[in-house]
């Protein structure tokens, strides 16, 4: 067991289609890095901009580092849908210690993200299938709320399973990169 309450790396039934659902292992990271990366870029170009190669090259390295730490401590756990032999869609929920509040005494966050489907396998209920399953690992944890950022192509599918928005609001400050 894990910190998600996870057996390790267990292997989900077969999905239809041909494709099966399993937990991320390290050997991962690089899909999962990318598919974050496309991500990224979907959601600039269906707003008509572009990130920078450089930026997303360092977000990149920085995300890898990040899962190979979290996957193997347990504060991570992503999955991912294979289909002909090799990754088409993933996601990941990311276990944070935080605030107590009224009715959710748990000190922490679920952190759903990174939820991707590569173009060619979209519609077929892929990211749904992931989703229901982090949310399932959450619900067994005895978590008591999934947060998340929705694009706005995937805002129509978290609505369908429940997700509402909130009243969360943010301040970003200029890069200081040196």
């Amino acid at each position: 067991m894990d910190a998600l309450g996870g057996a390790d790396h267990a292997k989900a039934p077969e999905l239809s289609q041909g494709s099966a659902l399993r937990r991320a292992t390290p050997d991962d990271v690089p899909v999962l890095v990318k598919h974050r990366r496309w991500m990224f870029e979907d959601m600039a170009l269906a707003k008509g901009a572009r990130h920078a190669s450089a930026e997303l090259d360092a977000m990149d390295a920085a995300y890898a580092q990040q899962l190979h730490t979290q996957l193997s401590d347990g504060r991570l756990q992503a999955w991912v849908i294979e289909a002909e032999g090799r990754v088409v869609a993933s996601g990941a929920i990311l276990l944070a210690d935080w605030l107590p509040r009224p009715g959710d005494l748990t000190g922490c966050l679920a952190y759903l993200h990174s939820v991707y489907t590569e173009p060619d396998y979209r519609r077929r209920g892929l990211a749904r299938r992931i989703v229901q399953t982090l949310i399932e690992v959450c619900r067994a944890k005895g978590l008591r709320r999934v947060m998340l950022h929705a694009s706005d192509a995937g805002r129509p599918m978290y609505e369908s399973m429940g997700f509402a928005a909130t009243n969360e609001m943010r301040l970003m400050f200029e890069s200081t990169a040196s």
